[in-house]
């Protein structure tokens, strides 16, 4: 999975005058809903590994580069049954009553974000810019069933993956102002399209899903002077980050004999949000 992103990771990093390596946790949440059937959501502890370039001008000129990376590793919820229940709770019937329902759930994946702006306006305390960006998007979701006391003779239920790519192009918003020698506060807003496929391996179906990608990263740096030799513009960082997937058109493709659209029966959305702290370097 990693290896699509070397490229354009290596063009941040070798553009860059500064980055970032930040830890984080927080929260990944799936909500799912069924036209007439309701809606619920699972909700997972994430950590989250990214390098970050917030604002790289160009030496001398007010276009810039930026670029974000995140690694998405979640703990595994052994209660996935909970969304399905909230579902299909209106019917007479339970999952349980079907078959197998998968037991426990699990998230992965990375988010990709690199674009160029033009500072509107520049100064030694600060800057605001606006730009175009880019970007992938490939959370990856696994289930799996640990219900024994089913006597199934085919296993296609113990173990399910789900395949999320979504390609985004949008518009982005960053800004920072230098409070003292010492502290500054930053911020990055992006909205994009995003479009798409998700595949599932069970049912061997694909859909080609359209939609909106949003997030929101605003923190603080601390340049500790007179704590370590900070000649190289080493520096501690803060903040908060926040990203929506919203999935606005589904056309599910099985096999190569149906394609059916889904965007009024079915809808889904995801959420990353976490804290994080990070130590970067200005060049």
């Amino acid at each position: 999975m990693i290896k699509k992103y070397i490229l354009p990771l290596a063009l941040l990093v070798n553009s860059a005058n500064a980055l970032d390596l930040r830890y984080g946790q927080g929260n990944f949440e799936w909500n799912v809903g069924a036209s007439g059937l309701g809606e619920d959501s699972v909700t997972l502890d994430d950590k989250v590994m990214s390098i970050s370039e917030q604002h790289s001008n160009f030496e001398g000129s007010p276009w810039y580069i930026f670029g974000n990376i995140d690694i998405h590793n979640s703990d595994t919820l052994n209660k996935i049954t909970d969304i399905a229940d909230g579902i299909v709770g209106n019917l007479p019937f339970s999952p349980s009553d079907i078959g197998p329902f998968p037991s426990s759930f699990k998230v992965t994946g990375v988010d990709f974000d690199i674009g160029m702006g033009y500072d509107i306006t520049k100064d030694e305390n600060g800057y605001l810019g606006i730009g175009l960006m880019t970007g992938i998007s490939t959370p990856f979701m696994e289930m799996h069933n640990y219900l024994e006391a089913y006597n199934y003779m085919s296993t296609l239920l113990e173990e399910t993956s789900t395949d999320v790519k979504t390609y985004k192009f949008g518009l982005s918003l960053q800004g920072s102002y230098n409070i003292t020698n010492e502290f500054s506060i930053y911020g990055t807003g992006i909205y994009a399209m995003q479009t798409g496929t998700l595949a599932n391996d069970l049912i061997s179906s694909e859909l080609d899903v359209h939609g909106t990608y949003s997030s929101f990263d605003a923190g603080l740096k601390f340049y500790p002077s007179g704590i370590v030799d900070n000649e190289t513009n080493f520096y501690i960082n803060i903040g908060y980050a926040y990203k929506h997937w919203e999935i606005d058109d589904m056309d599910v493709n099985i096999g190569d004999i149906l394609s059916v659209n889904l965007s009024s029966v079915v809808n889904t959305d995801m959420t990353s949000d976490y804290l994080y702290v990070g130590i970067g370097m200005t060049f």
